[in-house]
């Protein structure tokens, strides 16, 4: 038997909070074999205005024997009432044993859900205020809806540790490696390594060379500002630069075709604005770049 607590409109909008703690709840089983059934609920609060309409928050999990029972109570230790202009508000029990007549059925191997509805009722023009079990808002599920706000809140923190995934790998995808300026055989070229707009320091990169019968790999790491230059091979064909800082990772390439009648040189030309654009006609046939 899952055993919730919950409340009815009435006056509560009168308070900004109304926290009931309830100690222990019972059953009396109906029939011939009559009987008490109690469980203890480890003095739990629950602030009641949270709880509107079919909200309702689980007080426990009770293993209960099946047949029909005729009366719930709830213990009631004590109330710590606000109203909404922030004066404390004085609301009476009946008694601390909030009786409540409602028959319902418990089959043999079958779990039921059930709902105690409680609300705060004004007395009068005294300012004074009663809580009471209200009949028609208790019951099983099959009688009354029964929207459990606890289950929500875990999906929603479900809901919220999967976004904080999701940003977190949008921080990894967020790496970005790109050459500064023009990349010519023969030459300097610079990387830079940023995340999110901002220089990524001490990041690993590793500059692949390869020639027109050899390789070369070197290994580098980036300063405070996020860069790090490295020689060019003036015989060089292809240039593989793999960037790696954390979990994040880039990539860069570049291949050169060197034309008849140059000086052995091949150029990859970066736009002005810092992309990747087309290579001059003059001085390399084709370049690639491919960024991760």
């Amino acid at each position: 038997m899952d055993f919730y607590l919950s409340d009815e409109q009435n006056a509560m909008g009168d308070f900004a909070h109304l926290n009931v703690t309830v100690t222990n709840v019972g059953l009396q089983r109906g029939g011939e074999s009559g009987g008490w059934v109690e469980k203890d609920v480890d003095d739990r609060t629950v602030d009641l205005t949270t709880l509107p309409g079919a909200n309702a928050t689980k007080l426990g999990t009770f293993g209960v024997e099946n047949g029909t029972y005729t009366k719930v109570f709830v213990y009631v230790d004590g109330i710590d009432a606000t109203l909404e202009n922030g004066d404390s508000a004085n609301v009476k029990l009946p008694s601390n044993k909030l009786q409540l007549n409602k028959e319902f059925t418990v089959g043999n191997g079958e779990e039921v859900d059930f709902v105690y509805d409680m609300s705060v009722f004004k007395a009068g023009n005294s300012g004074k205020y009663i809580l009471k079990p209200v009949v028609g808002e208790s019951g099983t599920g099959d009688e009354v809806p029964i929207e459990d706000v606890d289950e929500r809140e875990d999906e929603s923190d479900d809901g919220a540790a999967e976004n904080d995934s999701d940003d977190e790998e949008a921080e990894i995808a967020a790496l970005n490696a790109s050459f500064v300026g023009n990349v010519a055989a023969g030459e300097n070229a610079t990387v830079e390594v940023t995340r999110n707009g901002s220089a990524v320091e001490n990041a690993t990169v590793e500059v692949t060379q390869e020639l027109d019968d050899d390789e070369m790999t070197e290994t580098f790491s980036t300063g405070a500002d996020g860069t790090v230059t490295f020689s060019v091979d003036a015989n060089v064909t292809e240039l593989s630069v793999e960037v790696e800082a954390g979990d994040g990772e880039a990539e860069l390439e570049r291949e050169f075709e060197r034309t008849d009648g140059d000086d052995g040189e091949g150029t990859a030309d970066d736009g002005d604005d810092g992309s990747d654009g087309a290579a001059d006609g003059s001085d390399s046939a084709a370049l690639r770049a491919a960024a991760v």
